[in-house]
């Protein structure tokens, strides 16, 4: 179905979640955002996606990862690599 769905929380953080993102992006390479994360500013989150085929083929490959951002940190505090 291409559904990608997900949950979950931040915490400890410099100050509150300003926005989250799944990203386009290998292991240690910046890439844009594909998927907003909304939520994220409450300390957790939940919700899904249908991604097109070009999508699902990247996340499968590993190359997406979630980015939490804050004020203190606009460019992304917290970075983990989406792993199946």
């Amino acid at each position: 179905s291409k559904k990608l769905s997900w949950k979950g929380n931040v915490a400890g953080l410099s100050g509150p979640a300003t926005a989250a993102h799944f990203h386009a992006g290998e292991a240690g390479k910046n890439g844009g955002v594909v998927v907003p994360i909304a939520g994220a500013d409450k300390g957790s989150f939940e919700g899904s996606a249908t991604l097109t085929d070009e999508q699902a083929a990247e996340l499968m490959a590993g190359k997406w990862y979630v980015n939490v951002h804050t004020a203190a940190n606009k460019g992304g505090e917290v970075r983990g690599q989406v792993t199946k």
